[in-house]
């Protein structure tokens, strides 16, 4: 009888599906790491970072057989037998923190900040309040500085004849503005045109108006709103403009704006 062929055993399912060992993780500090980066060398020279050098010490003091195959404690030694040969006193405490690195730099910083942050804030509040004036003025610019005036009101004066004599003198209200229609006696004069000008006392000059005639009352008339006159007295020149000749001043007068 022949022999019947058995059919094939399928691979076992359990050994195909057992997971592979993982290759164990290389630690982050070992002896091959730790001299192939000259770890030792560079932290005795101070040029480790913090966390390196945090990171060396936790790992040697799991390991102190490795220091100890340094002869770490033989080469101290050594070292500070030289040290005390060169005859000069040696600071063998902990390195001195650059000042960068103290918390009082942070601190400084810190109060720095603060006061930049204060000033800022002071600086931002007064270019506000000065850009505020600033749109006032060029609003009240815009709009014109006269007040329409309240009331009108006539009045007639006689100049002094000579100058600095400060009989003459009217009274406005620059507070509450009115028209006023000032007419100056000028009858004693030969001339027939005159020029008067107004210059606000230690200030400057504030108006100028020529050719103006006498009427039939030998006056000569000046029309004028007081909401354009500062606070304030104001000298007032009558000069004649004779014909082909220099301005000869003929009458003087103040004009009190309060």
């Amino acid at each position: 009888m022949n022999a019947q062929p058995h059919p094939p055993t399928p691979a076992d399912p359990a050994a195909s599906s057992a997971p592979q060992t993982a290759p164990p993780a290389t630690p982050r500090f070992d002896r091959k790491f730790i001299e192939e980066h000259r770890l030792i060398e560079r932290y005795l020279d101070g040029k480790l970072p913090y966390k390196g050098a945090r990171d060396l010490e936790n790992w040697c003091r799991s390991h102190p057989d490795y220091l100890t195959e340094l002869r770490m404690a033989e080469r101290t030694h050594a070292s500070l037998k030289l040290l005390d040969a060169s005859g000069r006193p040696q600071d063998l405490g902990e390195p001195t923190i650059p000042w960068w690195k103290t918390p009082y730099t942070l601190i400084g910083l810190g109060v720095l900040t603060v006061v930049s942050v204060v000033g800022f804030l002071v600086l931002f509040g007064k270019y506000a309040l000065l850009r505020g004036a600033l749109e006032d003025a060029r609003t009240q610019l815009s709009q014109g500085t006269l007040a329409p005036p309240v009331s009108q009101r006539d009045l007639r004066v006689a100049p002094d004849r000579s100058a600095g004599a400060g009989g003459a003198r009217i009274a406005v209200s620059h507070a509450t503005p009115e028209l006023v229609d000032l007419r100056i006696d000028m009858s004693y004069s030969p001339e027939s045109l005159f020029k008067v000008t107004v210059d606000k006392r230690d200030q400057g000059r504030a108006l100028v108006i020529g050719g103006l005639s006498k009427d039939s009352n030998g006056d000569i008339h000046i029309a004028f709103n007081t909401a354009g006159l500062g606070a304030g007295p104001y000298d007032v020149r009558i000069d004649g403009l004779p014909a082909r000749a220099a301005p000869v001043g003929e009458g003087w007068l103040i004009i009190d704006a309060r």
